[in-house]
């Protein structure tokens, strides 16, 4: 028996090999998710553990080759891989162009010319090319980009759409065989290597060494738990740290926020290597004693996702102009509008445009933030500690009206200036102030800029490219057929109201793309679903009783319609209140 790990980058390839291993009998595999740096220091535990054979693709794949001396396998990029997706991102209105090695251009350039699709495609021979040429097709007004991880990667945070090329079954058939090639030829070449040193593991301490080029080359037990080396290495406060202990031969130490909890992190060199010493701190506990006690009242980030924002529209393009018109200022932003118009989006947006990364993002949930909270994070001097920082004040309207008059007072007291504020709220803000229901002076006082983010009914023509934007970013997810959607059934949702906006929408072309067997979404489909939302509307489903005449199967099948209905199709939520993963959700959902 071959046992085998997979290293895969994204979730669609973990749930597409966990169901093509069942059809194979001679290798026991074992599935992670991993990328890139994380992927290969994954693989270097792996060796140790007795694996025969490790499976990856792409850049990952490379990477764990340098990093391991067992067989690595590589999952190719097949031409009907390139094909699927080249038909996915076919419906975009916007310029594309396929960024990657040799191994994805080589045959996408020639599926592109025999299709005749104007889709420029350019080769790569480092990761380091990736970010150069992005930035050029940027300027050329290329706004899609097509390519493995590590481009869409780039593309995102360049502000462009990446859309990933994912592996078929075919190619995922053809790794195992080359896997039982490989375990035959070096099966009895195998020898234990051992390319750690132990250290001394001082009770919680997370403790790593570093190589000059930003691997790792240990790992104590307590590191390995908490963290991911390719997450943690790009947060920014991380990165700079690593930067600096680099450069200097002096011992440095930081306090940053990762994991939900401050850490006390020293660095220091010896023999070219840098050693990483992290305590966590008893911060929470002993200096914002309010937060401790609702810690959902507050979020501490060191760096936020960035998440595409889209839209062709007059009314849109207008809010993307005020975003950029106004990261270069330092006045308050006010962002408003609806519910569900991702005006967290905007916020980020803003941030990663102001800060470039630099310095923390800091989330103040309005209708979560309680008097005694506002005093503790006072009488330690919360808002001085982090005036490097951006605070996100959300849904500032759902604030009680002493909250909001404290808040007023903070800005008041000297050296308030300095704090950078972003505020969001319901589109009826106006309303409230003239009505007294929210203090007059606190709106003034942060509404410097403001940004009203239009209803998607008033926005329609966003609509398409929207949907082929969630299509793109599913695919990978979930690694299912779906490669786009009919015209008729695009016109269905054009026509339609949403109410809960762009998030609704986001929510239910998840739910179409799970629901569908086929390529395209068609039609029929959209008509069903939309028919269960207008029932939802109609009936209060608490009080619909689940029909137990069925066998366990349908009853199953019935409540999980129910809490997906409850949950306004949020396919997160609905496995969280099943106490399943979603994962699973997805697998029931396709039965």
């Amino acid at each position: 028996m071959i046992k085998a790990l997979a290293i895969v980058p994204y979730e669609g390839l973990y749930e597409m090999m966990k169901e093509v291993a069942q059809e194979v009998e001679d290798i026991q595999l074992h599935i992670e998710l991993g990328n890139l740096q994380e992927g290969a220091a994954i693989a270097r535990e792996a060796e140790h553990e007795g694996y025969h054979v490790i499976i990856s693709r792409g850049g990952t794949a490379s990477l764990i080759q340098e990093a391991v001396s067992i067989p690595v396998i590589d999952i190719q990029v097949s031409g009907y891989d390139v094909l699927r997706i080249l038909t996915l991102v076919k419906g975009f209105s916007r310029k594309a162009a396929i960024v990657g090695f040799s191994n994805i251009t080589h045959g996408a350039s020639t599926i592109c010319k025999l299709l005749d699709f104007d889709i420029e495609t350019l080769t790569i021979t480092k990761e380091t090319e990736v970010k150069e040429i992005l930035t050029g097709l940027k300027k050329l007004d290329c706004e899609v980009v097509i390519g493995d991880v590590v481009t869409v990667q780039a593309a995102r945070e360049l502000g462009l759409t990446g859309v990933l090329i994912t592996s078929g079954k075919e190619a995922i058939l053809d790794a195992f065989e080359q896997t039982r090639r490989s375990y035959r030829i070096y099966s009895r070449l195998q020898k234990d290597v051992s390319f750690y040193k132990h250290l001394l593991d001082c009770g919680g301490q997370a403790i790593a060494v570093m190589d000059q080029e930003e691997n790792l080359v240990y790992t104590n037990e307590t590191f390995y738990k908490e963290f991911q080396w390719g997450k943690l290495r790009n947060l920014p406060g991380m990165k700079q740290l690593l930067q600096e202990s680099l450069i200097s031969n002096d011992k440095i130490t930081k306090t940053l926020h990762l994991n939900e909890g401050f850490w006390n992190i020293s660095t220091c060199t010896m023999d070219r290597h840098t050693i990483i010493m992290m305590n966590k701190t008893n911060f929470n506990q002993e200096n914002v004693q309010g937060i401790d006690r609702d810690l959902s009242a507050i979020e501490l980030h060191m760096s936020v996702p960035y998440i595409p924002m889209t839209g062709k529209s007059e009314a849109f393009q207008r809010v993307l102009q005020q975003i950029d018109e106004y990261s270069t200022m330092k006045d308050p932003v006010w962002i408003f509008g609806e519910k569900g118009t991702r005006k967290s989006v905007a916020a980020h947006s803003i941030y990663l445009k102001r800060e470039q990364g630099n310095g923390p993002f800091i989330i103040l949930h309005g209708e979560r933030l309680k008097r005694d909270q506002l005093k503790d994070l006072l009488n330690e001097a919360f808002f001085h500690k982090y005036s490097n920082g951006v605070l996100f004040l959300k849904n500032v309207d759902k604030m009680s009206s002493y909250i909001q008059k404290e808040l007023h007072a903070i800005l008041q007291m000297e050296g308030s200036n300095n704090l950078k504020w972003l505020v969001s709220s319901r589109d009826d803000i106006a309303e409230k102030v003239s009505s007294g229901e929210f203090y007059p002076d606190l709106y003034h006082s942060l509404a410097a800029l403001t940004i009203h983010i239009p209803p998607l009914r008033q926005r329609r023509q966003d609509i398409e490219d929207l949907v082929h934007v969630f299509i793109s970013e599913l695919h990978p997810k979930y690694g299912n057929g779906v490669v786009g959607i009919r015209q008729d059934a695009l016109d269905k949702l054009i026509h339609y109201d949403w109410p809960g906006n762009v998030e609704q929408l986001r929510q239910v072309i998840e739910q179409l793309f799970l629901q569908s067997h086929a390529y395209y979404i068609e039609k029929e489909e959209v008509v069903d679903l939309f028919n269960q939302l207008e029932q939802q509307d109609k009936k209060n489903d608490a009080l619909t009783p689940v029909d137990l005449s069925g066998t366990l199967e349908e009853i199953e099948k019935q409540v999980i319609a129910k809490v997906l209905e409850e949950e306004g199709l949020n396919q997160s939520k609905a496995a969280k209140r099943l106490g399943i993963n979603r994962s699973t959700l997805w697998r029931k959902l396709k039965e």
